[in-house]
């Protein structure tokens, strides 16, 4: 795949270098999140009861169904790339405000695991971005939620952010009785031109 043979390029020249997981202080949109995060969050309440109605992963991308084959991982997007979820961006006004001011940003939805499912270890598919989670609504019933990047261990924090690469192996579980969810965000990784403009084309 072409994408895989830049993964070394963006990696060695990254800004930021190559790492795992982040210093989230290297990017001020996670300040940002985490200080309006009440407001993100009440605004995902005002649609939670519909979260049976959101697509499953892989109606989304049928390709990737090792990851996940029932309908218990599910995604309401905001924004892919160039695409705009007009409809459902009308439902988080505020929410739509803070990542429309980043222009870093190119992807953000909601997602959705439900209780008792593991998703399979899986790469993403493009170095170019760097992925952020706002923790939303995290279970305390137990230790059994966390998300796994090259065998190193993250438990979500509602409120609290994280920066990683996803194009390292990872995986992630909800062994709990309850769904968690976060806002899932990609962010440009910050890399020197013509690399920068190579990875916006």
């Amino acid at each position: 795949m072409i994408e895989k043979a830049f993964r070394p390029l963006f990696r060695r020249f990254s800004k930021l270098g190559n790492r795992v997981y982040f210093d989230k202080k290297d990017f001020p949109i996670t300040k940002v999140l985490e200080d309006n995060y009440a407001l993100i969050k009440s605004e995902f309440q005002k649609i939670q009861a519909r979260v049976g109605d959101f697509a499953p992963f892989q109606t989304i991308s049928p390709d990737q169904i090792y990851i996940s084959n029932d309908d218990k991982w599910k995604m309401f997007f905001l924004k892919a790339g160039t695409i705009r979820f007009e409809r459902n961006c009308q439902e988080f006004p505020e929410t739509m405000k803070i990542i429309d001011a980043e222009k870093n940003l190119v992807s953000a939805y909601f997602s959705v695991i439900g209780p008792r499912k593991m998703l399979m270890p899986h790469e993403g598919p493009w170095c170019g971005v760097l992925r952020i989670h706002l923790g939303i609504q995290v279970p305390t019933d137990g230790e059994g939620c966390a998300l796994v990047v090259n065998q190193e261990e993250y438990r979500w924090e509602e409120g609290k952010t994280v920066v990683f690469d996803d194009t390292y192996e990872h995986l992630a579980v909800n062994m709990t009785d309850h769904s968690r969810v976060v806002l899932f965000l990609d962010y440009m990784r910050p890399l020197p031109w013509p690399l920068s403009w190579m990875n916006r084309l």
